[in-house]
């Protein structure tokens, strides 16, 4: 994952951040940048009342002042989640932990991954207030860099090609014809994950039934397990495909079990046990 760039201060991004809800000023996309309302390239300067968040369709009106410096003003002071009710944006879960469910599958653990050559390519963890963050590096099939994203904010990516639908507790990323590159629903628990991600001729996809892979291992597929603290790390050099711990935990771990309520339970009483050894 890329870091962000132009060195905006953390502080100044968390404040612009909670002033806007969590989304977009205007329309409260979870998936944003950060805006200099008078331009950077004139004040090379941070300045939280000059600054406001905005997500990469508005942004790109404000920049080439389709959306005029006014009415920036006017949405900064009123943001489209704080007069809606959303001050904790639309991403906001109630669930303790981060617990993903792909086709029959449930994967507990905050910083969930898929990674190829050492490179992650999704992590989705929940911050201390319990608003779900995403980070994305997304690749096409010919191994072409679309979009990157760092925890909710867009890093960089035509915004063009693509049409993001969001409510409450939902993110679709999808392309203008019409293929889903990756759903977020977190209107129930756990969240409900699908999508295509694509890195140097390995697949990782999620649908309904499943979890498959197909690469340096052709056509391999997952269901009705519970994995722990596990990413999933393809080696195009090595050709191994493997599951390992999350960087921040020294073991992951599997646990299957028929009935699914019971399955996910137990999952969490796995990583409650990982968490207590890492203390």
């Amino acid at each position: 994952m890329e870091a962000p760039s132009r060195g905006i201060p953390e502080s100044i991004k968390c404040q612009l951040r909670q002033e806007a809800g969590f989304g977009c000023c205007i329309c409260g996309n979870p998936v944003f940048q950060y805006h200099h309302i008078t331009d950077w390239a004139l004040t090379k300067s941070h300045d939280l009342l000059h600054m406001m968040v905005l997500c990469p369709n508005h942004h790109h009106e404000a920049t080439v002042r389709a959306l005029v410096e006014q009415e920036q003003r006017r949405r900064k002071e009123r943001p489209s989640n704080i007069v809606n009710g959303y001050v904790d944006g639309l991403l906001k879960i109630t669930e303790p932990g981060v617990a993903v469910q792909v086709g029959t599958n449930y994967l507990v653990g905050p910083g969930f991954k898929f990674i190829v050559d050492g490179a992650p390519l999704l992590a989705l963890d929940r911050d201390s207030d319990g608003r779900l963050q995403l980070s994305l590096d997304l690749y096409d099939a010919a191994d072409s860099l679309l979009l990157l994203i760092h925890n909710n904010e867009w890093i960089t990516g035509d915004p063009m090609p693509w049409d993001v639908e969001f409510s409450h507790r939902r993110f679709v990323l999808r392309r203008k014809s019409g293929e889903v590159t990756l759903s977020i629903d977190a209107r129930q628990a756990p969240v409900l994950l699908h999508g295509q991600l694509w890195r140097k001729g390995q697949l990782f996809e999620m649908n309904d039934d499943e979890l498959r892979f197909n690469g340096v291992n052709p056509d391999v597929g997952f269901s009705e397990i519970g994995f722990v603290n596990s990413s999933f790390s393809a080696d195009t050099t090595s050709g191994v495909f493997q599951l390992i711990p999350e960087p921040r935990f020294r073991e992951a771990c599997l646990v299957s079990w028929p009935d699914r309520a019971e399955r996910l339970e137990r999952c969490f009483a796995v990583i409650r046990e990982l968490e207590q050894k890492t203390v």
